[in-house]
């Protein structure tokens, strides 16, 4: 019988170091990528339970905002506030109320002494807010899921931690589309080797 060529006997554990190098690179990576996604998991369940009990202290706790439109938004445990109230004393109250409920960070109201805003209105910014988010999840630059986009009457809110060149390019995004009329930006700001660092509105 024949001997296989040296060649061959260097081959097999060769070969086989390199499937034990891509088994141990890949189970890195996948734990790596469950472990993001498990906390992704557990940030979003907690922004929508956030968001929960905060609308629960506005419209069931109490009566006084029967004949208001506030929606409450959530995003890193900072709570977005947006709609129409009829008085500025409801307008004021509304920023106590949010930050009664437990784990909330901060609070912006951004809602208006108004009439609620018209069916039509409201379709108008629920189109706006579609076509942001569908530009920015084309944008190779940015992670969609860090940035949470809201519309109210025209004026694009968008919230979210990320880097400042690509609070930018969302800024662009939101501005060039179409029925935007103003952009507030609500963003913790990433640096290298710095913790996040919250911008002012504008």
């Amino acid at each position: 019988m024949k001997k296989p060529p040296i060649l061959m006997k260097f081959a097999y554990p060769i070969f086989i170091s390199c499937l034990l190098q891509g088994c141990i690179t890949t189970v890195a990576t996948s734990g790596a990528q469950a472990a993001y996604q498990h906390k992704s998991i557990q940030d979003t369940l907690q922004n929508q339970y956030i968001t929960t009990q905060v609308d629960r202290e506005i419209h069931w706790k109490t009566d006084k905002y029967q004949t208001s439109r506030v929606a409450v938004s959530t995003f890193n445990n900072i709570v977005i506030l947006t709609g129409q109230v009829p008085s500025q004393k409801l307008h004021d109250d509304l920023v106590r109320i949010a930050k009664q409920v437990p784990d909330v960070s901060e609070v912006y109201n951004l809602t208006t002494v108004n009439s609620p805003a018209s069916t039509l209105t409201q379709l108008s910014d629920s189109w706006i807010t579609t076509k942001i988010k569908t530009q920015l999840i084309a944008a190779n630059e940015i992670d969609p899921d860090q940035i949470k986009v809201i519309t109210e009457n025209g004026t694009v809110i968008l919230i979210g931690t990320v880097y400042p060149d690509q609070a930018d390019i969302a800024t662009d995004i939101a501005r060039s589309t179409d029925g935007a009329q103003h952009v507030i930006r609500i963003f913790s700001y990433l640096h290298l080797s710095k913790s996040p660092v919250h911008s002012a509105l504008g």
